[in-house]
């Protein structure tokens, strides 16, 4: 059987943890602790020729004019911006932030991780009232973990079907517009979008704590003390777990990739 080279990249620790579960008897695997396409990785593809390319969640800076080597690389990324996707148009290429086993994964490592940020405040969880803004899997993992543990969660939506679903299970729910008139001990944002404006940066005065991917929900030049962007929480508390999930999402995309492979003990 042929030997399969894979290339990881990412300074995020579950990286380092995904290229060790990678390698066995049958894979060669380089991992390569960088935040940008250098010139580095050039030289590095050049020489080693991989297979299989994983990307970290969000794109990668390119800082040479061309990047060499990857037009036969299977791909796997979180994100890919225009730049990359132009790169990489005739590449088979996968999406792990798209898939469910991995997100949901994903997401209630993020919900633990926040109790872990939370508790530098040095205040309780139970008996607190926390805004949740979005009604995705982080939102729901985060609301679900802070109710469980004693907490009042409102959650605040854009849609009338997430406004629903929250009441649905038991939740105070409201429009997000109307977030800004309710009353709070901490507020976190789940929602990948800057539409915290001048207007509801004046009404919300209670510390937030910002979960999604940056720049976060602050509009540009809108500045607060109170104000914690927190992506990636998984890698960073919980890098073994963290990585352990990429693995066995990528080894899920190959086995349907190709059905009739089967991973190696």
């Amino acid at each position: 059987m042929n030997e399969e080279k894979w290339l990881i990249v990412g300074t995020d620790s579950r990286m380092k943890v995904l290229a060790k579960n990678l390698s066995d008897g049958n894979r060669t695997v380089f991992y390569k602790n960088l935040s940008v396409w250098d010139e580095e990785l050039n030289k590095t593809v050049l020489e080693f020729h991989p297979h299989f390319v994983v990307l970290p969640i969000h794109p990668l800076p390119i800082e040479v004019p061309i990047v060499y080597g990857l037009s036969r690389a299977v791909i796997f990324a979180g994100k890919l911006n225009d730049q990359w996707k132009e790169l990489l148009q005739q590449n088979e290429v996968h999406y792990y932030l798209e898939d469910e086993a991995f997100i949901w994964h994903n997401a209630s490592l993020t919900a633990e991780a926040f109790v872990s940020t939370f508790y530098n405040t040095k205040r309780a969880i139970r008996g607190k009232k926390f805004i949740v803004t979005g009604f995705g899997r982080v939102a729901k993992m985060v609301a679900h973990i802070l109710r469980s543990m004693g907490a009042h969660v409102c959650v605040a939506v854009r849609s009338n079907i997430q406004l629903n679903e929250a009441k649905a299970l038991r939740y105070e729910a409201v429009y997000l517009e109307e977030v800004g008139d309710i009353k709070g001990d901490f507020f976190i944002n789940t929602i990948p979008a800057k539409w915290l404006d001048e207007q509801f940066n004046d009404k919300i005065s209670i510390p937030i704590f910002d979960l999604a991917s940056y720049p976060g929900c602050l509009q540009d030049g809108i500045s607060r003390k109170q104000y914690e962007l927190l992506p990636a929480l998984p890698g960073k508390f919980f890098p073994e777990d963290a990585g352990n999930v990429l693995y066995e999402s990528i080894v899920e995309q190959l086995r349907r990739r190709d059905p009739c492979s089967k991973e190696k003990e």
